[in-house]
């Protein structure tokens, strides 16, 4: 079996799809990655074929850019959806022409367009695979939407409602590209009714009782274990110099504006516990912080910490609960709210703190919270249950089964 792979984003986001290619590779398969350029490295480490789409999260994420302004709002607006440039033309262009001869194409959400298409267009079979729930589902609101509390009788139709806003907004400028490519226009969004694989554990999240088991299939985290790295002298230091710290990271939502104001808050309420920062800032730092620089694995990492304060994203959501350590979550935009409650909801993490309201008590109490037999026992037992998860070897298996 040929396997073409589409997707676009920050780590978090390619990580899980280099995971999966790797467990093709492994299980005999061809294998060709087409991803945001900055899983460029890590997919080259792992021997495998990549290409890199046009543009990049990266410059998306500067500001003014269309994801900095739903970072700052908080949910994607009419203004970043407006300003989203998603080199429609080159981006079919080059998924079309490396997906030949495939049997089948996995598109992650903000490729899956393209890849759909170009799927449609090389006779492949396709095949979406998500982080987060998407489709309409009675159990909740779509994770993408940041209102993880929405009540029951609307989240089918709220859900309905965000699937089809999203292919009304990508249908004009991705058939305007097909037409410049002599290729005629879609109507119908194509990813409609799709063969979904859901790439998180059922641990944090069971499949909805709605969603047939024809269409959808909730493997577990497709995990990349760390493989010979080694941590800098510096920080292995500091981690062997004291108790174990507290992790304090945004990932991809560095532009967030208030993120100073968030930060004086964070640091504030948990002195004097010591802290890893992997936060990008120039401010000098007290000896009890340390800045952590480069990549760092977060399966390595995690588990050598007493508590995990980030931004709930589905990656470093699920690199927490599997770590075994307690979370205190700071969600800034898109799916991190229902991230953040699920950890939460789970008995696992302090109530989600508003990154927008930073208050030195509330992160004060969060800490003692986590630091808590209930909670770390809790978290333990978590850990127990995504290790059991079969991740991306269950998706090769139904891939298998559909090629």
């Amino acid at each position: 079996m040929k396997a073409t792979l589409v997707g676009y984003g920050s780590l978090g986001d390619l990580l899980p799809l280099i995971a999966l290619a790797v467990a093709l590779r492994d299980a005999g398969h061809e294998v060709v990655t087409v991803a945001d350029e900055a899983g460029s490295a890590i997919a080259e480490r792992y021997g495998l074929e990549f290409h890199a789409l046009a543009g990049s999260l990266h410059e998306t994420l500067q500001p003014g850019g269309s994801l900095a302004l739903a970072i700052d709002a908080g949910r994607f607006t009419l203004k970043s959806f407006r300003d989203h440039d998603a080199h429609d033309e080159a981006r079919l262009s080059l998924i079309q022409r490396v997906a030949q001869g495939s049997d089948v194409v996995v598109g992650m959400p903000m490729a899956h367009y393209h890849a759909f298409i170009a799927a449609r267009e090389v006779r492949a079979r396709p095949v979406l695979g998500v982080l987060q729930p998407l489709a309409p589902t009675r159990d909740m609101a779509p994770a993408g939407l940041g209102m993880p509390r929405l009540p029951r009788w609307l989240r089918r139709p709220v859900g309905r409602a965000v699937q089809s806003a999203g292919w009304l907004s990508a249908r004009g400028p991705i058939n305007q590209a097909r037409r410049d490519l002599k290729q005629s226009s879609i109507t119908a969004d194509p990813t409609r009714d799709a063969f979904t694989l859901c790439a998180w554990s059922p641990a944090l999240l069971p499949q909805p009782d709605d969603w047939p088991a024809s269409r959808f299939a909730v493997t577990g985290r497709w995990h990349l274990p760390s493989v010979g790295w080694t941590p800098d002298p510096e920080l292995a230091a500091f981690l062997d110099a004291g108790e174990p710290p507290v992790y304090v990271g945004f990932g991809s939502m560095q532009s967030f504006s208030g993120r100073d104001a968030l930060l004086d808050a964070l640091l504030g309420g948990l002195t004097p516990r010591r802290v890893l920062l992997a936060v990008d800032t120039g401010r000098a730092l007290p000896g009890h912080v340390h800045r952590v620089t480069g990549f760092v694995p977060h399966d390595w990492l995690f588990p050598r910490c007493a508590a995990i304060v980030h931004h709930c994203g589905a990656g470093t959501s699920h690199e927490a609960a599997a770590s075994g350590v307690p979370s205190i979550p700071v969600p800034i935009t898109m799916d991190q709210p229902f991230w953040a409650d699920r950890l939460h909801r789970l008995g696992v993490a302090a109530k989600p703190l508003n990154p927008r309201r930073p208050d030195v008590e509330l992160v004060r109490q969060a800490a003692v919270l986590v630091e808590s037999d209930g909670v770390r026992h809790r978290a333990t037992r978590l850990a127990a249950l995504l290790a059991a998860d079969p991740g991306p070897q269950a998706a090769v298996a139904y891939l298998e089964g559909l090629s």
